[in-house]
């Protein structure tokens, strides 16, 4: 689609009744929004919509309101409006044009939002990457991204300098005491840029892109491309039918933007014009007294820091005064009925729980309603998205019967940088899940289709077995996958961090569990590995067990 026809489709969208009704209740909507818009048409028009035009109109509606509370203090919209026309400046002149991609390794703050809003103005596709990366992995990545300029934080300094960077610009934030040699200090470049914007109307405006790199739970994470006129109005209020964001919302995010959900934080706030507070890393007490201290309306959380926060000793989660708290929205990995519980108990009945993936974008949305109602539902579907579920042989199922479930949705993503993409059926994109919509529409996730375990010719889920294990007294957290055997083929096998032996949970298993779905090993570990979003990091689990290998392998 042109800049004119993706601009074109976004001014229908803020003229439909829906919508506008969406975003008047959210308070999005001001006496100088007609202005803003108007000001910003040229760049909507000849360069298309994106987060970086969005910017441009909250510099007028929204001038002196603070976006970004960060470790380094605070910043305006429109000085980050500012900044990131300045960046867009800098990439220019660092050679950058249409579709040319810049990788930033940076922490959350204001850094990563300024980059990214700038690459858009420019068209320019941004690479966030993983900061919890390996040098292996992140070597892998760099090059999936083809990326021509690489911004760093010094905190990762260690890891890019074990990286092959060659013909790659190399830009620094963070301690000027430690970049690497050849780098070139990103406040001092964009400080000397122009703060107009770039303009509007260009021969090679390219598309304001942004790719996403998948977990990687069970081998190299993929570079997921999404336009940014996917997500556009209309998406919104969708999700803010669910969810009730507003524009004097005071989010909390340590979710990573480098990841599809916290990128999705930064979307619906640079949407509605509501502020972030964007903490450097996670800490669970950190996180309460942050809460306290910025009166937080919502919070964005995967759900291992909700698990770390609510494993708070009671008297240091009493200490902090949460009452501010309106939205807690959890994503990432599924959480279990008694997390959820704890969530509730520590957080207030404001616990909304997101499906979806880096792949589809949000695909459902259990509101505190429905986890009261069904603690293991994920919800009815977000409006606008449709959910089929079919059968192995690709037959479309009803209501209650379970198989693969693929998605309708104007969300999707484009494809990977690879040139693969996601299976299809019928106009539907695989999620990769397996599980059943019940007769309210309310979807139950039964596991990964990918992690499917056949022991002895029965398919088995982990997911059931690791709620019974998570269930034990005194076991923290769980992960079980399926290893080669034998004499089955594949018999599962149980990773358990907590207090109970091996025989213990072997017990407790066999007492609630059918025979073939009770773990034939089970080692204990201090911790489970992780991503940054909170994923078992599976692959690594098998170190384990010498010897080892997944079936998949």
């Amino acid at each position: 689609m042109s800049a004119l026809t993706d601009g074109l489709s976004q001014l229908r969208d803020m003229a439909n009744p829906r919508v506008m009704k969406s975003l008047r209740e959210a308070g999005a909507v001001s006496p100088r929004s007609p202005l803003a818009v108007a000001k910003a048409l040229p760049w909507l028009i000849g360069r298309g919509p994106s987060m970086g035009i969005v910017a441009q109109m909250n510099s007028v509606t929204l001038q002196h309101k603070i976006a970004i509370y960060d470790r380094n203090g605070s910043v305006t919209w429109r000085e980050l409006d500012l900044r990131s026309n300045q960046v867009a400046h800098t990439l220019r002149d660092l050679g950058l044009s249409g579709n040319d991609k810049i990788a930033l390794l940076l922490r959350n703050g204001r850094e990563i939002v300024e980059i990214i809003l700038g690459a858009q103005k420019l068209g320019v596709v941004a690479c966030p990457l993983n900061t919890w990366a390996k040098p292996k992995e992140l070597q892998k990545t760099l090059e999936q991204a083809g990326a021509s300029v690489l911004v760093y934080d010094t905190a990762h300094s260690d890891q890019v300098a074990q990286c092959e960077l060659e013909g790659v610009t190399l830009l620094f934030v963070g301690d000027g005491s430690r970049p690497l040699e050849g780098s070139l200090s990103l406040d001092e470049v964009v400080g000397r840029a122009s703060q107009a914007p770039p303009s509007p109307f260009t021969r090679d405006r390219g598309s304001a892109k942004i790719v996403i790199h998948t977990s990687g739970t069970t081998g190299t994470p993929k570079g997921a491309q999404r336009n940014a006129s996917a997500a556009g109005m209309g998406a919104l209020a969708n999700l803010i039918s669910l969810v009730p964001y507003r524009r004097d919302d005071i989010v909390f995010c340590p979710a990573p933007l480098f990841h599809s959900f916290g990128l999705a934080t930064l979307v619906v706030c640079s949407a509605l014009g509501a502020t972030m507070v964007l903490p450097d890393r996670f800490d669970p007490e950190g996180s309460l007294e942050a809460i306290e201290r910025h009166r937080a309306t919502a919070a964005s959380f995967v759900p291992v820091m909700i698990k770390r926060i609510v494993s708070l000793p009671e008297e240091v989660q009493r200490r902090y005064d949460l009452s501010s708290l309106r939205v807690v929205l959890a994503s990432g990995s599924a959480m279990s009925p008694d997390l959820r519980a704890a969530a509730v108990d520590t957080f207030g009945d404001v616990l909304y729980d997101l499906y979806g993936s880096t792949e589809i974008g949000w695909v459902t949305i259990a509101t505190p309603e429905d986890i009261k109602a069904k603690p293991k539902t994920v919800g009815r579907p977000v409006p606008g998205v449709d959910i089929a579920v079919f059968s192995a042989q690709g037959d479309r199922l009803a209501a209650g019967e379970t198989g693969e479930l693929f998605i309708k949705s104007d969300i999707l993503f484009e494809g990977y940088t690879s040139g693969e993409s996601k299976a299809e059926r019928g106009g539907y994109m695989s999620i990769g899940d397996v599980g059943h919509i019940d007769s309210d529409g309310h979807l139950f996730i039964e596991g990964r289709a990918d992690d499917m375990v056949i022991v002895g010719g029965e398919n088995i889920y982990p997911i059931e077995i690791e709620e019974v294990i998570e269930g034990i007294d005194g076991v923290d957290e769980a992960a079980v996958l399926g290893i080669q055997d034998d004499e089955f083929g594949e018999v599962l096998a149980a990773f358990v961090v907590g207090s109970p032996s091996p025989d213990e949970v072997a017990k407790i298993c066999k007492r609630e569990l059918a025979s073939f779905k009770v773990p034939r090993r089970i080692e204990k570990l201090n911790e489970l590995p992780r991503t940054a979003t909170g994923k078992v990091i599976k692959r690594e689990l098998l170190r384990a067990i010498e010897g080892a290998e997944p079936l998949d392998a």
